[in-house]
């Protein structure tokens, strides 16, 4: 199953080499005549099996093709990775209907590892035949699936859990078997079991229609003709295909060049074909390109097959310039090692472009009103908005441009609201909720993602701790761990570079953890830092809420409510040296008109949440109805420092600033 533009995998080459090393030493392959160990490295793969006593194991090669790990997994069809490393693997174990399992940063998994509960999640398919290959649009948030069987394709959100129903199904004139989608000319190309490809243009745009399109004919193909492996180079505007033909006989298969892709219609002659029993191509069932070399699931004849130079080669009985043993392969992703961009909560400088600032509202300004809204950066109007319908409390983004919504009881994960979504709502097609007794979850408050490791961190209130989960964990999901606190905490922040969790303390001081993703913070806080001034920590009420740690000048901005019941009460801190202050530390910057019987110029009255930007800090003021820019808030003076711009918006709650990086293709 093909996984053009679906094949990244975010790993940064440490992880990848530790990975590697740890995992290494099981390899089975070898290599065919012609071959050699001197032959370049190519890259690495993952390889879902499907029969052969191996029917849903996924090996994962590195780039001489050597396997180095193996994964148990449930399904046993079409794969495909997102920009964070989480792999959608069709299901079709059971019959129909089929599903879609998620499994969390797969090549970082341990050897022999099984799917997690609370790491993996599962998403019915309900309606659907048989599922195969599968196709990722990454920056719409959409999973494609080819309904084998059931001649359609079924489309889901990639954020969906298990209440997930689909969002379209296409008919079509036969069944596909594989597809594979161009984002940016939203183009979508069907591997047709009838030996065709189908085309269709302005897919999502159109309403996810199959009409108009266009047929593609390889001529001179064989009878039976038919398509599996499909893959597209847009910049070439050239289609690889590979033809199984009669899938009971294992030397009759093919694989197809065919240029001028986007606009070709009708008959057309391939620029290459490739077939007879040189190749080794009886049934093969996948293929996926890395620039000019393309990489073979050759099911029949248990091998993965590697053409390089794949679309200037000759025609005719052509050798793989490599085969290597691999019982039964179905599917293939590539792992490419790609830098990741800075979380949110990470920016630390200027020079990151921002779209908008999403703002949750509790409760938004009448019932039916939308309660997530995202401004523009001036503060001046709203661009679009959507509506949860909960009692919504924090909100952040992870890379994907998923948020992350705390609400009273559990967590909304809403597909793509960084992106889209204007006026639409929760919808189970795109959208999950992680609640039920499992998750612990009582008051759950302001939390952190952390998509380097693929947690989400949220502080609990009714129950004082911060529980991590697995991004992608659905439904009534445990924890990954819990670590516990002894005061109630509002709010937090996971610095990735030190390893080291800030936690915003409703007593009026923060909790720090250090080494934080091993030691999990079971022996309790590493340092409790209580702001002060002068030597003198601040006078009762103190109730930290905002939480930023600025890790470029390691300096922490907090934001103070006072009393919850007081409306006029509220300050802003900036604090220095925060991975190693200890106690009493005195504030760089005071925001605070020192009279809390009125907001004066500040109009910090209740500020609930902050966003930083690497230069100015904007700030949810709930008591005032606004949301606050403070604009080089870490050069700031002291005192009765007005903001810079201002917004009226009903109860605004948490504030999240949204980048043009947010929701991006992996390629």
């Amino acid at each position: 199953m093909n996984v053009k533009g679906k094949g990244l995998m975010w790993l940064t080459p440490l992880a990848m080499a530790v990975t590697l090393a740890a995992c290494g030493g099981n390899s089975d392959s070898r290599r065919a005549p012609g071959g050699g160990d001197a032959a370049p490295r190519g890259t690495p793969l993952l390889v879902m099996h499907n029969g052969g006593g191996l029917v849903g194991q996924v090996d994962r090669l590195d780039a001489d093709l050597n396997v180095t790990a193996t994964f148990a997994a449930d399904a046993n069809e079409g794969i495909a990775l997102d920009l964070l490393g989480n792999l959608y693997a069709a299901n079709d174990r059971n019959g129909a209907p089929s599903s879609l399992q998620v499994l969390h940063r797969l090549a970082e998994r341990a050897d022999s590892g099984a799917p997690d509960a609370a790491l993996d999640r599962d998403v019915p398919a309900d309606g659907s035949m048989t599922l195969k290959g599968i196709a990722i649009a990454h920056r719409a948030g959409l999973v494609m699936a080819a309904n084998t069987g059931g001649n359609s394709v079924q489309v889901f959100g990639t954020a969906a859990g298990e209440d997930a129903v689909p969002l379209a199904t296409t008919a079509l004139p036969a069944n596909a078997w594989d597809l594979v989608y161009d984002e940016d000319a939203d183009r979508l190309f069907l591997a047709m079991t009838n030996g065709t490809v189908l085309v269709i243009d302005d897919y999502v745009a159109g309403g996810f229609m199959a009409t108009p399109a266009r047929t593609i004919t390889p001529d001179g193909a064989g009878t039976p003709s038919n398509i599996h492996g499909i893959d597209y180079r847009a910049d070439t505007d050239t289609l690889v295909i590979t033809d199984v033909g009669d899938a009971a006989i294992a030397d009759d298969g093919a694989l197809y060049v065919i240029g001028n892709a986007s606009t070709a219609s009708g008959t057309v002659t391939p620029s290459r074909t490739v077939a007879g029993p040189a190749t080794r191509l009886g049934n093969p069932v996948d293929l996926v390109l890395d620039g000019d070399t393309a990489y073979i699931a050759e099911k029949s004849n248990d091998a993965v097959l590697v053409y390089r130079n794949v679309f200037s080669g000759a025609s005719g009985d052509v050798a793989p310039d490599l085969a290597v043993d691999s019982v039964k392969p179905e599917s293939l992703a590539r792992l490419i090692d790609a830098e990741p961009m800075p979380d949110l909560s990470d920016i630390d400088a200027t020079g990151v472009t921002f779209t908008g600032v999403a703002v949750t509202s509790n409760p938004p300004a009448a019932p039916g009103d939308a309660d997530v809204v995202i401004l523009d950066l001036g503060l001046t109007s709203q661009q679009r908005g959507f509506t949860t319908g909960q009692d919504r409390e924090s909100l952040a983004f992870n890379q994907m441009g998923d948020a992350y919504v705390t609400t009273d009881t559990g967590i909304a994960v809403v597909n793509r609201l960084a992106t889209g979504r204007d006026g639409d709502s929760l919808d189970a097609g795109r959208d999950r909720v992680i609640e039920g007794g499992n998750t612990g979850l009582s008051a759950p408050k302001g939390f952190d993602v952390a998509d380097g490791l693929g947690w989400v961190l949220v502080t609990d209130q009714g129950d004082p701790a911060v529980r991590v989960f697995g991004a992608q964990a659905d439904g009534d999901s445990a924890p990954v761990f819990v670590t516990d606190l002894t005061v109630a905490p509002w709010d937090l922040d996971y610095d990735p570079d030190g390893d080291r969790l800030y936690v915003a303390l409703t007593n009026g001081t923060v909790a720090v953890f250090d080494d934080y993703s091993s030691e999990r913070g079971a022996s309790g806080a590493d340092r409790i830092i209580v702001p002060a001034e002068g030597g003198t920590a601040f006078a009762a009420p103190t109730n930290l809420h905002g939480i930023v740690h600025v890790a470029d000048t390691d300096q922490l901005i907090l934001s103070d409510v006072g009393s919850g019941a007081n409306p006029t009460d509220g300050k802003l801190y900036v604090l220095n040296g925060a991975s190693t202050a200890d106690g009493i530390t005195n504030v760089a910057v005071r925001i605070d008109n020192g009279d809390n019987g009125t907001v004066g110029n500040t109009l910090l009255g209740n500020p609930v949440d902050i966003a930083f930007d690497g230069e100015h800090l904007y700030v949810a003021e709930k008591s005032q109805g606004k949301v606050l820019r403070f604009d080089n808030i870490l050069d700031a003076a002291s005192g009765d420092i007005a903001p810079s711009l201002s917004y009226d918006q009903a109860s605004p709650e948490s504030v999240s600033l949204i980048a043009d990086y947010l929701g991006r293709a992996p390629e």
